[in-house]
């Protein structure tokens, strides 16, 4: 079996949003194989799209702010480490690091391919992890900076549409490890991750696969009262180098 070659590059801004979309589209797409390999209640079965007001424009804006994030790096001697910017409503002057990811299969043709994407932001912690009181020892060194400048892998994400079905596998692995070596070149020790602990914790796995390690379970509750299982994980971004 042939082992396909990622690109992985930044989403752009364009008039058409094309990026955003198409990471729409890629969670959408994940909704039928999520049924189909019993985890349906990861995302529930109807497209975020259309069951998650906003969901579409919430990349829009992400995309954006990962731009005014590059585009100041490209005028400072020193990339900026940028403030914190936590569910908690921290913010600062300086450009919070958000960085959003799009992998792409290299095609026998020479073309490209969009097969995956990530969503990276730094010195953040989503409100749900916040609100875990049993993680509040964990959280509240990382957001006092006890631990320095960490990144948080917020969203990653593989589609599962017929067109990529040759060519996507791989594509999130490709995308942590480019992570990894993009925060550890910012001087950052560690990157946090949260994910569905559900259907006997494969998803779990397959982020220990990459080189995360547990920090602990908990549940959040969604809107309609129900507990989401869910994992908290964390990576030391230089320690695949010392083993």
């Amino acid at each position: 079996m042939t082992t396909t070659t990622f690109r992985i590059r930044d989403a752009a801004p364009s008039p058409t949003d094309t990026d955003a979309h198409f990471i729409t589209a890629a969670f959408d797409s994940c909704i039928p194989h999520l049924s189909s390999i019993g985890s349906a209640t990861q995302w529930g079965t109807a497209p975020l799209s259309t069951s998650r007001p906003g969901f579409s424009a919430r990349y829009v804006t992400a995309i954006a702010d990962a731009e005014k994030y590059r585009l100041s790096t490209t005028t400072a001697a020193n990339p900026p480490l940028g403030d914190s910017a936590s569910d908690s409503g921290d913010s600062g002057s300086s450009p919070a690091i958000v960085r959003v990811l799009i992998a792409e299969a290299v095609l026998p043709d020479g073309g490209h391919l969009p097969v995956g994407a990530a969503t990276l932001r730094g010195g953040y912690l989503p409100k749900y992890v916040l609100e875990q009181k049993h993680l509040a020892g964990v959280t509240g060194r990382l957001l006092a900076g006890e631990e320095g400048p960490f990144m948080f892998l917020e969203t990653l994400v593989t589609d599962f549409s017929e067109a990529t079905k040759a060519y996507r596998k791989g594509a999130g692995a490709a995308l942590v490890e480019y992570a990894r070596e993009w925060v550890r070149g910012l001087g950052m020790g560690c990157m946090y991750v949260d994910c569905w602990a559900g259907n006997g914790g494969k998803l779990v796995g397959f982020y220990e696969a990459q080189g995360f390690e547990k920090v602990d379970a908990f549940v959040a509750e969604k809107p309609d009262g129900v507990g989401w299982p869910g994992m908290f994980l964390r990576m030391d971004v230089a320690k695949k180098d010392s083993q």
